[in-house]
């Protein structure tokens, strides 16, 4: 996606009526950012591990003790995870590029300019598309309220009334939901009929 590309919702409306299609890539800042808060934390959890190794091998004390004790075992595990999970994952999920792809007959995954199967959904299967709190305590996050046609025919798939649109684009949630909602209102409509 160039700089130049206007995602506006009037403008993907616009861009839809002519029949192109509206790819919203991942974002790789927030990978980076992910990233980078790892290896603080497990840089962090290194350094107090072994500034307590340390401490407990000057003071004489019995190596057994680092060795049993469960606090430190903690400190293996968020070390391994931030240090050496947490990476490889950011990295895969990089690697996978995972775009929104928003076209007049509805919306779709794409990895490599290919729609990955089974992830398109008709505008005509949404009902709504609404931004809200996707748990309690949560961010808000868009999410797509299914029609009760289309939430019978994904119930066997084991799909709920509610999907959540997946975050991590270059447009945050909160710019997201104009657009999908907007292109939502302009090409519903036609599909449904009157309402």
């Amino acid at each position: 996606m160039s700089m130049t590309d206007d995602l506006s919702p009037a403008a993907v409306v616009r861009r839809l009526e002519r029949g192109q299609q509206i790819v919203i890539p991942s974002s790789n800042r927030q990978v980076l950012f992910g990233l980078l808060v790892a290896l603080v934390i497990g840089i962090g959890l290194l350094a107090f591990f072994i500034y307590v190794v340390t401490a407990t091998i000057e003071d004489g004390r019995s190596p057994w003790l680092i060795i049993i004790n469960p606090r430190m075992w903690a400190l293996v595990v968020g070390i391994v995870g931030c240090l050496v999970v947490a990476p490889i994952g950011l990295f895969v999920r990089m690697r996978r590029r995972e775009s929104l792809v928003l076209s007049p007959v509805g919306v779709a995954l794409a990895r490599r300019d290919q729609v990955l199967p089974g992830t398109l959904l008709p505008w005509q299967d949404i009902e709504a598309i609404v931004f809200e709190k996707a748990a309690r305590r949560g961010p808000k996050a868009a999410a797509y309220i299914l029609t009760e046609e289309a939430t019978r025919r994904r119930l066997g798939r084991g799909h709920h009334p509610r999907l959540l649109v997946r975050n991590g684009f270059v447009l945050s949630p909160r710019r997201l939901f104009p657009v999908l909602k907007a292109a939502h209102a302009r090409f519903a409509p036609r599909l449904h009929g009157p309402r």
